[in-house]
């Protein structure tokens, strides 16, 4: 039997990226100078005591995935300007709903293609936290409501989504 190849994901290559446009054609910002990606899953439950189980079954109903950011305060990077302008006008309802795009390490191409990851294109609700002007970083996190998925590639640290 042959041994699997082992390829370690490297925290580079899974990235976020949130649209920064304020029309139907997305203009993506690499969420890029952060010491922070926590995607955390927050599964859903309901307990069942079922008769034949010795012990309660936990079912899954659905997850509300949230995306927990910070941002270094560098003005000049996109992605920070453009939160930087939402934390100064502090929105609410639909102009906090933001597409973010979450490309995920582990090349699901062949070796002869262009490399292309899978991918979740989002809407989510953007909720800003705080802005520490001594760390000199803003911190905010996305809770996500929709998820298209599909696959990316990045170019020129651009990305192009293709739904699947």
């Amino acid at each position: 039997m042959a041994l699997a190849k082992l390829e370690r994901l490297k925290k580079h290559k899974t990235i976020p990226f949130l649209d920064i446009s304020e029309t139907d054609t997305p203009e993506w910002a690499r969420i890029g100078k952060s010491t922070i990606f926590d995607l955390v899953l927050n599964a859903q439950t309901e307990e069942n005591d079922f008769i034949e189980d010795e012990m309660p079954t936990s079912d899954i109903k659905n997850y509300k995935p949230e995306l927990a950011q910070e941002l270094q305060s560098n003005k000049g990077d996109a992605a920070f300007d453009y939160l930087y302008d939402m934390f100064f006008k502090l929105p609410t309802g639909e102009a906090v709903k933001k597409n973010l795009l979450i490309v995920f390490a582990g090349n699901v191409g062949s070796e002869e293609e262009e490399e292309k990851f899978n991918a979740w294109n989002t809407t989510s609700t953007l909720i800003l936290d705080h802005f520490d002007s001594v760390a000199e970083k803003i911190y905010f996190k996305f809770s996500i409501s929709k998820i298209s998925r599909g696959t990316a590639t990045v170019s020129e640290g651009k990305p192009t989504f293709t739904e699947i």
